[in-house]
This record gives C-alpha cells, structure tokens and sequence, in this order.
C-alpha cells in the first residue's frame, strides 16, 4: 500500500468532526443576522413571514403586491409557517425568518449523516456532512429566508429513507423507513407542492426500474404510509380552496405546470426568470464546487480513470441512488430554461455522498491523502472566498441596492415619527424593515410618484432621481452611494420628526 494511504478509518476524530460543524454552525448564525435581507425574492418571503406572525392567519399566505395586501399562492405555506413561528417567538428580525433554513439544513444534514452512516459507515458519513457544507451555494441559502433548503431537505429525506428502505432487511425497519419516505413527500408537497414528488420519485424510479427491485415494492408500508401522506399534505390544500375557490387551479396548472413551458404562464407575482434549456448543467457544476474537484484525483490514475468509466454501466448505476438523484435532478430542469441554482440544491447532498462513497471504495480518501487534500484544497476555497467577497466589495453600490436593509434601519432611527413614501416603486424590503411607515403603492411614473409623496419622507434610488430630478426641492437627510432619503415638502401635512442627521 502506498506511503500516503492509512488504513480506512473515520478522517476526522469524533471531537474534531463536531468541532469543525459547531464553527460553521456560529458562523451561519452570525451571518443570518448581520447581512441585510435581499430584494426581492428573500425580502418578499421574509414579509410573508412577518404578516402571517402578526395577523395570526396561519392558512393563507400573504404579501403585498403593487399596493395591494393579497394571498400568495404561488407556493404552499410550510416555510412561511415556519418562519411565522420563529417570529412569534424571537420577533419580526433577521434571524426569525432565517431560522427555518438554517434548521432544515440542519436536518438534512443529520439525516444525510444517520442515512450514511447507518448504510456506509462513520468515515463516509463524516466526508459526505463535510463537503455538503464546503458548496458555497448550500453554505449560503441554509441562512437565507426561502423556501428552496426546506425543499432539499424534503426531497434528500425522501431518497434517504429510501436507501435505508433498500438496506434493511428486518421487516419493521423496512416498514419505519417506507413510512418516512412517504411522510417526506407529504411535507415536500406543503414546501413546492408536486415538484418535490418529481424530484423525489425520479431517482427512486430509476433505481427500482434499473435494478429490477419490483418485487422489494410489497413490503412498502402501503396503508400507514399513504395515510402518513395524505394526512400531512392533503388538509391545507382542502381548506386553502375552500377559502379561495381558484386556488387549486391556479397552484397546479398555473405555476407546475404552464411556468415550465410557456413565457408568459399567468405568474400573479412578477416574471419568471429566463435562461437557456440545458443550464441546469451549468447550475449543478457551480453548485458543487469545489468538492467536485475531488474527482480530479482518481482521474489522474489509470485504474481511477477506468472506475470513473465504469460508473456508466447499467449495473453501477442500478446500485447507486445518490448518483441517480444527481442525474435525474440535474436532467429533468436541462428540459426547461426556466431554472434557478436553487432548482439543483438537492444534487449538493447526493453528490457528496456519491463521491464520499466513491473516494473512500477507490482507496482515494485515506487520512494521509485526504489531508494533503485538505492543505491544497483549503488555500483555494479561501481564495475564491476571498475574491467574491473583493468582488462584492468593489460592486457594492449594486449589492445596497439588492440589501438596502442597512439604510432603512438608519432611515428609521433617524425618523422618530413619520411615514416613508417610495419614489416610483417600493421594494418588499421596506415593508419588512418600516412596517405600516411604509406607503403602499404599485409602480407609478415619476410625476405621479412625486405629486403622491407631499407629506411624507422620500426614499428613493439616486439612479431614479438623476433620470426623473424631483420637480420640488427637499432636504436631503441621509444617502449612501445608492440611496437617499428626503424631507417632506415645508407646510404639508404628516412630516413626522426627523432627529439630527448624522454628522460625518
């Protein structure tokens, strides 16, 4: 055997591994609640979460859209269910709404880990947990208020307690294994309704249809876990039409079905985001890096390169349900080109157990060489850390605009009283942030907007005011490179107070 390989063993002690997760579970921690919320995606769930908190309406969620206070139907509620309670419990603040991301990755986490390590061992278990948490992709949205990581966790549930399905041979862990795969599903379709049982199903399909396991399906818990099922998914939706008779038909044929083949698919709520059918490729390769590397080194061998093409046999791929949920989830968003990242997050665990698997099979994850890993490895991720960040410090004018949640905390201690009218558009984060200061309003032309906000302080983007200048001066109270906020036109009515603007 090789000098640099030791005999297989856990790569991490037991107190080195939990050392390792409890930094990067502070670090996630700090950060929900430093960075401002992002506009508008993140900001539109987050007010999703405060209004269901403070209304007490736990059946239907609602935002408000140009102007208007109205249900969002265009996902199910468990996320802005979740993110309600944290902010019952903890206060409408950052760290509430983001909390539920944080504790479903947490969750998939440990399940990914109990699945693993029950089915491959401690060593795998310990690599795959870490290089799901070395994606930036994955690191960043298990601490952003949406509703993708609920989603991962929902799906990887799904396909894990199907690999413990498969790898239990006593009759009652088959029967608990089946009944969590279906109690899986019944959450995933209260996170993005049937979208989670299409990315849950495909893989599984695959691996019963390539490995011929027909004959495995009889010992499902058919009975317990169709009711499991039906009784967590089905009543939201009942009560949800009968509060809303076009609910049904807009959810399913509206945004599953029409959002995925047509360009303009009735969306209630905004646009939908356009690529190129195919770039869900490009999405799974960004999202798993920089573990994905880690190939490049059985690929540098000849007996590597000969296993890595082995993978593509008929038979490999029947035994591997990780592996098939990467190709299946990565496959089924190329046939559409209205895909996000976040579409491709549930690959992010499913790779990484794959290639833990597969390193530590192919004798490629032995501590010596795994810590030679480690030393070349750790540098590079430190340095792409490093550039975006240098990157988002250069462009930083952009990302105020995108998180302007600095600026309306200065904007609210500097008024004491008051209400805050926005030039041209108002951008969810301002309702979150000011609350009822805010006047609601859809998107209007600059003279509208202008003759509308007599009375009231004006915030606006500078880029609005240098392309549409106020036609009545103010007084400028406070501004950053791309925010300004004004004083209310002398001898209106509803001024509020405005303290002393700081002094530089």
């Amino acid at each position: 055997m090789p000098s640099d390989q030791a005999p297989a063993g856990p790569i991490f002690s037991r107190r080195g591994f939990l050392y390792l997760l409890g930094m990067l579970v502070l670090l996630r921690l700090l950060l929900n609640c430093m960075v401002p919320l992002m506009d508008p995606s993140e900001a539109r769930y987050a007010l999703i979460c405060k209004i269901m908190a403070e209304s007490g309406n736990y059946l239907e969620p609602k935002l408000i859209h140009d102007g208007v206070l109205m249900n969002f139907e265009g996902k199910p509620p468990l996320s802005f269910q979740a993110g309600a309670v944290a902010c019952s419990i903890f206060g409408a603040n950052l760290f509430a709404v983001r909390l539920p991301s944080f504790l479903f990755a947490a969750g998939l986490l440990a399940v990914l880990y109990g699945a693993v390590r029950r089915i491959k061992g401690e060593n795998v278990a310990q690599l795959a947990v870490l290089l799901t948490l070395s994606s930036p992709v994955f690191f960043l949205y298990a601490g952003m208020c949406m509703t993708d990581m609920a989603l991962a966790f929902c799906v990887c549930s799904a396909v894990f307690a199907y690999m413990l399905f498969d790898h239990e041979s006593a009759r009652p862990g088959k029967k608990l294994a089946s009944i969590g795969f279906f109690a899986a599903l019944g959450l995933g379709m209260l996170v993005k309704g049937p979208v989670a049982l299409v990315m849950a199903g495909m893989p599984v399909f695959l691996f019963v249809l390539l490995g011929n396991r027909w004959r495995d399906l009889k010992n499902h818990a058919w009975l317990l876990g169709t009711a499991a099922f039906v009784l967590i998914a089905a009543p939201w939706y009942v009560l949800m039409q009968r509060a809303n008779p076009d609910f049904l038909y807009y959810f399913f044929v509206n945004e599953n079905f029409k959002r995925f083949l047509f360009k303009e698919y009735g969306d209630q709520y905004g646009a939908g985001r356009e690529t190129f059918r195919g770039m869900a490729l490009v999405w799974f390769l960004l999202s798993n890096l920089p573990a994905i590397l880690l190939i490049l080194f059985p690929a540098c061998s000849q007996e590597g390169r000969r296993k890595l093409a082995g993978l593509w046999r008929k038979k490999a791929l029947a035994d591997d349900l990780p592996l098939l949920g990467v190709l299946a989830i990565t496959l089924f968003w190329c046939l559409t080109s209205r895909v996000l990242i976040t579409y491709v997050l549930p690959t992010v665990p499913f790779f990484s157990v794959w290639l833990a698997n597969s390193l530590t099979e192919w004798d490629f994850a032995g501590r010596e060489r795994f810590r030679h890993v480690l030393r070349a490895g750790l540098p590079l991720i430190w340095c792409i850390v490093g550039a975006v960040f240098s990157l988002l410090w250069i462009a930083g004018d952009r990302w105020v605009d995108k998180m302007p949640g600095d600026f309306f905390r200065d904007a609210g201690k500097l008024i004491q009283n008051g209400e805050f009218y926005f030039y041209r558009r108002v951008p969810y984060s301002a309702y979150f942030y000011f609350g009822d200061r805010t006047i609601p309003h859809a998107d209007e032309d600059a003279p509208t907007s202008e003759a509308a906000s007599q009375g009231y302080f004006l915030v606006s983007r500078k880029r609005d005011i240098r392309r549409h200048p106020l036609k009545y001066p103010r007084r400028l109270l406070l501004e950053t490179g791309v925010w300004a906020l004004y004083a209310p036109v002398e001898g209106t009515g509803n001024a509020g107070t405005a303290a002393e603007p700081p002094t530089e």
